[in-house]
């Protein structure tokens, strides 16, 4: 099912926490209740963060992220990971989780052809598994 960015008075808000998660060994599987753990608030509110049912708190934002920088044993500025319009700080996920490059299992179909958003996206270059080229705005990227 896809949900569509929420919105603020400036430009959807797009966030990757799904896709950072997928590049941490403990978050990979079973992510959601291993990072409400870790952050100390609710699976309901990591999952509805993940799944843009949620417009987040600072509170929720540094929690989150202080978790998952704990995990990759680096920091990350949290506007790398939830941002107006999909301007983020640094283009690519792989390269915000030090990653030498992969795509995420979305970039595939269940045959293991290369979905259409994922056309021309060599691994290490998505932004996000939802936005692999970016996210498009009226202005451009």
């Amino acid at each position: 099912m896809k949900h569509p960015p929420s919105f603020s008075g400036y430009g959807p808000i797009i966030n990757r926490f799904a896709d950072v998660m997928i590049h941490v060994d403990r978050f990979a599987y079973t992510g959601v209740q291993h990072l409400a753990e870790a952050a100390d608030v609710s699976p309901s509110s990591i999952s509805r963060l993940i799944n843009n049912k949620l417009n987040p708190s600072f509170a929720l934002i540094a929690r989150v992220t202080a978790a998952i920088e704990k995990e990759l044993g680096m920091r990350i500025d949290p506007r790398d990971l939830i941002a107006e319009n999909g301007e983020f700080l640094t283009r690519s996920v792989c390269d915000l989780t030090g990653c030498l490059g992969c795509l995420p299992d979305s970039a595939l179909d269940e045959f293991g052809r290369t979905q259409p958003a994922f056309t021309d996206v060599a691994p290490g270059t998505w932004v996000t598994s939802r936005n692999p080229k970016g996210f498009v705005t009226k202005k451009g990227i």
